[in-house]
């Protein structure tokens, strides 16, 4: 059983929680854990403490994927991995698809 824990990224940090519960649900129908939470693309760049809450990927939302520089320049030095999630798997709520997302992009 993998545990994977993971920052989604959207506009204010409230629109992915449908998401996060459908996602978490995919991972435990698979036997495994998910930490998974939603914050803003400004609270990521400037006030995240990835040493106090360590994550294993960054995933941004669709409609703030032109944040998606300045996010890399913060997390990739860190280690962390960073994917934009595909805007069928955001708008159709798909937590299979992004579970498996989340899977083969997360490090080993």
């Amino acid at each position: 059983m993998a545990r994977y824990k993971v920052l989604l990224v959207c506009a204010v940090g409230m629109s992915s929680g449908l998401l996060e519960t459908a996602t978490i649900e995919a991972a435990r129908k698979r036997g495994h854990e998910l930490d998974i939470h939603a914050t803003s693309a400004a609270l990521i760049i400037y006030s995240v403490d990835f040493a106090a809450y360590p994550v294993d990927m960054v995933l941004i939302a669709p409609q703030v994927r032109f944040a998606q520089r300045n996010i890399r320049r913060v997390v990739e030095p860190l280690g962390i991995v960073v994917d934009v999630i595909d805007p069928t798997t955001y708008g159709m709520v798909d937590g299979d698809k992004l579970f498996d997302q989340i899977v083969q992009g997360a490090p080993r």
